[in-house]
């Protein structure tokens, strides 16, 4: 058990609420940022997920990742800066929103660690940030960032808002960088889990011809948690427990919720016309049933393995076939 004193953005989504709890778990001081007070409500829901004590909660402080005194305040006297706040959107028009949110919100953060002189920060960033070349390829936290029409704008404010954290690297602060595959388990209905369980549950015969890497959120809550105790500083790690194709990852789903499964595959032609189709419309402003991004990155076959097994050897992540299954019946699915 620990008495330091540490501060977290993001309290109130999904992955902050379960750190914040397994922060408080395990005996940490927690001081939240929150902007919107009625979010507090979905915290209360991991709390209660936890079955933490009632007594035991974080100091919630009122602000705004865009106001850098409010950070300052916020990080005053803490030992350890936890940032998971991040806005998430595959939609056009949000491009503003996600370098906002994302980027600026990001280098605030940094500067209040430097104000402060908190020397110590935890950043969650995510796959997306490593980014997608046009080939199938391995990737790893070596990767190299190269310009790609498979790099979404989110994935693109994920990669500016990592240069802000290693600029404050360079300025003095211990830095760890966890970068999470597609996040699933139990969370608000607008988590990318939900989104899944939900789209297999309307049975859309079809799957996308793509893959991807996944983790459950207690998972990379614990993973931030082991870095930080294992001293694993100043770079960044994968957070991806398997790498699914979306055809059994969808097939799987349906066979939990009881429904049909998908039959026909999205090929990679098909998934680029409508990508096409939907970005033009979005061009014209025109709202699409599914963000064009969303279609291509679908459609991209990506693995993603670490470099770090060594230390990782330690860490066992919860098979994905279980985090949804315990997800799904504690977010009101009908399964087996």
């Amino acid at each position: 058990m620990s008495n330091i004193k540490v501060c977290i953005t993001g309290s109130t989504g999904f992955v902050g609420a379960h750190l914040t709890c397994q922060l408080l778990k395990n005996g940490y001081s927690v001081r939240s940022l929150y902007r919107d007070k009625n979010k507090i409500n979905f915290f209360n829901s991991i709390h209660q997920y936890y079955e933490l004590p009632n007594h035991l909660q974080p100091e919630w402080i009122e602000g705004d990742l865009n106001n850098t005194d409010e950070l300052i305040a916020l990080s005053e006297n803490c030992e350890l800066f936890f940032h998971c706040a991040a806005a998430v959107s595959f939609n056009k028009k949000d491009r503003d929103l996600l370098h906002q949110t994302n980027v600026i919100g990001t280098r605030n953060v940094v500067n209040a660690c430097l104000y402060n002189n908190i020397k110590k920060l935890l950043y969650v960033s995510s796959v997306a940030a490593l980014g997608r070349s046009e080939e199938t390829e391995i990737i790893t936290e070596n990767n190299v960032w190269a310009d790609s029409k498979y790099n979404s704008e989110y994935a693109i404010s994920k990669y500016n808002a990592e240069l802000e954290v290693w600029r404050g690297k360079e300025e003095g602060i211990n830095v760890i960088v966890v970068n999470p595959g597609i996040i699933l388990g139990y969370g608000d209905t607008s988590s990318s889990a939900h989104q899944i369980y939900t789209t297999v549950q309307k049975k859309i015969p079809f799957y996308p011809a793509g893959s991807n890497g996944f983790v459950g959120v207690e998972d990379v809550a614990k993973l931030l948690l082991f870095l930080l105790n294992n001293n694993a500083w100043n770079q960044r790690y994968l957070c991806v427990s398997e790498n699914i194709s979306y055809e059994n990852l969808f097939k799987n789903l349906a066979n939990k919720l009881q429904v049909p499964a998908p039959k026909r595959k999205l090929n990679t032609f098909t998934m680029l016309l409508l990508w096409k189709l939907f970005r033009s419309l979005e061009n014209l402003k025109i709202t699409t049933p599914i963000p064009s991004d969303t279609f291509l990155s679908s459609s991209k076959i990506s693995t993603y393995n670490t470099i770090h097994n060594n230390l990782l050897n330690d860490f066992v992540y919860f098979p994905i076939a279980t985090v949804n299954h315990y997800a799904l019946i504690k977010m009101g699915f009908t399964t087996e």
